[in-house]
């Protein structure tokens, strides 16, 4: 299931929820991105996350049939957020349930790489020193 909100969730009530529903399921991996405060570019007050929504839902579409094509898992959850968020606020969160641990972490750390390249997500990072428009980092690439 595939998720995009302005509200914050609650980390443990997620995890909670899908770990009761993969109850058969021998792992769960989970990612969970926050708003740090420290950047190159300053003191972070805060992220405006935009997105273009049905570019988004069709390249999340598109990440996901990938995903399965290389992992063999059961169920997966990603909640990207989008708006603005405050420093320590919860950003993204990705969980897979898989009958293996090298499925579900495999998945995981491929979701949030998709994530950062190929979804359609502009932020910008309101800081002490301006704002700032963030682009696409070199760790940030895809480890095919």
């Amino acid at each position: 299931m595939v998720k995009i909100q302005t509200q914050n969730f609650n980390y443990s009530k997620e995890v909670e929820n899908f770990s009761k529903k993969n109850f058969s399921s021998g792992a769960i991996s989970s990612f969970l991105g926050k708003v740090k405060q420290n950047s190159e570019n300053g003191t972070v007050s805060s992220i405006d996350i935009e997105n273009y929504m049905e570019m988004t839902k069709y390249q999340l579409k598109i990440i996901i049939n990938d995903i399965k094509k290389k992992y063999f898992i059961d169920d997966y959850l990603i909640i990207h957020r989008f708006g603005k968020i405050n420093v320590g606020d919860n950003i993204v969160l990705i969980l897979v349930a898989s009958k293996h641990r090298k499925d579900s972490l495999g998945a995981t750390e491929d979701i949030i790489n998709w994530l950062k390249i190929k979804a359609t997500f502009w932020k910008k990072e309101n800081t002490d020193k301006g704002e700032f428009w963030l682009d696409q980092k070199p760790e940030d690439s895809l480890h095919e």
